[in-house]
């Protein structure tokens, strides 16, 4: 089995608030599967931040492909519908 890697850059301010937000009700809604991952030697998801000048890139290591697609796909539609109420004001 091999490592899924998601990279996001995650712009500071409110998509970082969305993205924290984010990130801690899918991690809640997976916990059944995250339990099933405890008895093996790697975690069910790593999240690692590279901070930069304007933004925090995430790098996200999923061990399981389909919770790595289901971050993205849940990720990308929260993230456009904040950038969708944005480009309004």
């Amino acid at each position: 089995m091999s490592d899924v890697v998601i990279r996001l850059p995650v712009r500071n301010g409110e998509e970082a608030t969305l993205f924290g937000d984010f990130l801690n009700r899918f991690l809640h809604s997976c916990s059944a599967a995250a339990e099933r991952w405890a008895d093996n030697d790697a975690p069910y998801v790593m999240v690692h931040s590279d901070p930069q000048a304007d933004l925090d890139l995430k790098v996200l290591t999923f061990q399981e492909k389909g919770a790595a697609q289901d971050f993205r796909t849940g990720w990308a539609a929260a993230a456009s519908a904040l950038n969708g109420v944005q480009a309004a004001v």
